[in-house]
């Protein structure tokens, strides 16, 4: 009978430190994060290809381990696509666009690099992608 009782509070002492463990919540973390959206239309010019070419490049190659662990998200839109409407319209755009845009606290900071993609993308590739690296290299520091 002993024995029993024993085994029995020993058993409740047991289920009372699980419970008390799993009453704690694991705060779930959530990882800061930039977004790279590039829209543009059906009809492509080569402006245009050159903007996304170097950007998916850089992405692939300078920032690859952000983008596999989720901290770096790349998304390129067509605008004339009608799944994408609703983010083109947070965006107020119908046409090509660049933006970066990072969360930070909760808030949505938007960067339009739409001019300056258009103005050296193609001509000035250096100059495209150094740039772009000290945006997003920016970015990602405010985070």
């Amino acid at each position: 009978m002993k024995r029993t009782l024993k085994l029995f509070l020993g058993l409740i002492l047991i289920l009372q430190g699980m419970g008390v463990g799993a009453q704690k919540p694991t705060p779930a973390k959530v990882s800061p994060r930039l977004e790279i959206y590039y829209f543009h239309t059906s009809e492509r010019c080569p402006i245009d290809q050159s903007i996304e070419d170097h950007t998916r490049k850089l992405m692939q190659s300078e920032y690859a381990g952000e983008v596999k662990a989720g901290t770096i998200k790349f998304r390129v839109l067509n605008t004339e696509d009608k799944s994408n409407a609703t983010i083109s319209g947070k965006f107020e755009i119908n046409a090509q666009s660049l933006y970066l845009v990072t969360f930070v606290n909760g808030k949505e900071v938007k960067n339009d690099l739409t001019e300056f993609a258009f103005s050296c993308a193609q001509n000035n590739p250096g100059k495209f992608i150094s740039r772009m690296k000290a945006e997003i290299n920016s970015a990602i520091g405010k985070l």
